[in-house]
């Protein structure tokens, strides 16, 4: 097996502001539990999880000491590295002298890293990339490769904007044997990436071989993506049956731990409602995200938005297609917009426009 598996979580998640002002992009839940759990889960199949952090790093260092403990090792970046630069800070770190496996701690996947080992060992390769296919409108979104018959990867490009004859698309998890390893930059050569600096230069030294995932994959790096993929993980969840008394469920659904929903509240379908939190009567929700400890007070709406932990929605608030962040305290009979965002740990008292950014 590998020497260790290499979780990559130090990015700032701007994309995702406000809500990853106070909680890092690997701790977003799909489904009530962190994305990084997912991630380490599929990494442990073959090596003991390492996980790169530097963004709000305490934050992930505290939740990883309660949640795995020792099972799970943290290196923190002292500086912006790059996923590249992070790598061999881990390697140099820990010492490591083998074959490691390095996933991107923000994707929700389904993807059997073990298969995917044993899919390195018979090829060969110095170095192996996880791939998914994404629909053709979506290749300039990511790094792209092009496959021979055998699988070896003859040509990347990184966010192509014109088509390169394929819609294979890096999916973050790449193996590398130690040769490979040799390959990477020092230290002190700013931030490096894998995907841009890397991977073309060893394809000029080695055979990389691409292993195509035909199963789920979303990366969470936007409101939207985010969205979706809790709703994918939601047609697949054989155990989201939930019901309440009085209260009208609409499947997929799925509700945490400790919840309380009062009767006359309507909730789904694609509803997700986090761990601790507490729903009042005649409360609508529908195609939405509710993360732990939300309060959603009699006659509350919400549509296809995004509730950060904590935070508290009074009598007859309507939230439709908007974000609002950690700790907010939103008034009774307050709108939140289509497009608006409301950042963390704040009072909201008067509607909010359409669009219109609260920080």
């Amino acid at each position: 097996m590998a020497e260790a598996a290499i979780i990559l979580a130090g990015g700032f998640a701007t994309r995702l502001r406000p809500l990853s002002y106070t909680k890092p992009k690997p701790l977003f839940p799909v489904l009530g539990r962190p994305v990084l759990d997912w991630v380490v889960e599929r990494v442990a199949e073959v090596a003991e999880p390492v996980v790169s952090a530097r963004y709000l790093s305490y934050v992930i260092r505290n939740y990883i000491n309660a949640r795995w403990g020792g099972r799970v090792r943290l290196v923190e970046e002292d500086r912006p590295l790059g996923d590249g630069g992070a790598v061999v800070n881990v390697v140099k770190s820990l010492g490591l002298r083998g074959p490691i496996v390095v996933a991107n701690g923000d994707v929700f996947t389904d993807i059997s890293v073990k298969e995917f080992w044993e899919f390195h060992r018979r090829s060969g390769a110095a170095v192996s990339m996880a791939l998914i296919e994404v629909p053709p409108e979506e290749v300039g979104r990511f790094g792209i490769a092009v496959l021979d018959e055998g699988g070896r990867i003859r040509r990347f490009v990184e966010k192509p904007k014109e088509p390169v004859g394929s819609n294979l698309a890096n999916a973050g998890f790449y193996i590398f044997e130690p040769e490979a390893m040799q390959e990477f930059p020092e230290l002190n050569s700013g931030e490096v990436k894998i995907a841009k600096h890397i991977i073309p230069k060893l394809m000029e030294k080695f055979d990389v071989y691409g292993y195509v995932h035909r199963g789920l994959w979303f990366d969470i790096g936007t409101h939207s993506d985010y969205l979706k993929a809790n709703f994918a993980a939601l047609d697949r969840c054989s155990a989201c049956r939930a019901e309440a008394p009085g209260v009208k469920i609409i499947p997929p659904v799925y509700i945490g731990e400790e919840v309380v929903v009062s009767p006359g509240a309507v909730i789904g379908p694609y509803a997700v409602v986090g761990n601790r939190s507490k729903i009042g009567p005649h409360v609508r929700i529908r195609e939405s995200v509710l993360m732990d400890g939300v309060v959603a007070e009699a006659g509350a709406y919400v549509h296809r938005s995004i509730v950060g932990e904590g935070t508290v929605l009074g009598r007859w608030t309507r939230l439709v297609e908007a974000v609002v962040a950690d700790g907010v305290y939103v008034r009774d009979e307050v709108y939140i917009g289509r497009g608006a965002t409301v950042g963390p740990n704040r009072e909201v008292d008067q509607d909010v426009k359409d669009g219109e950014i609260l920080p």
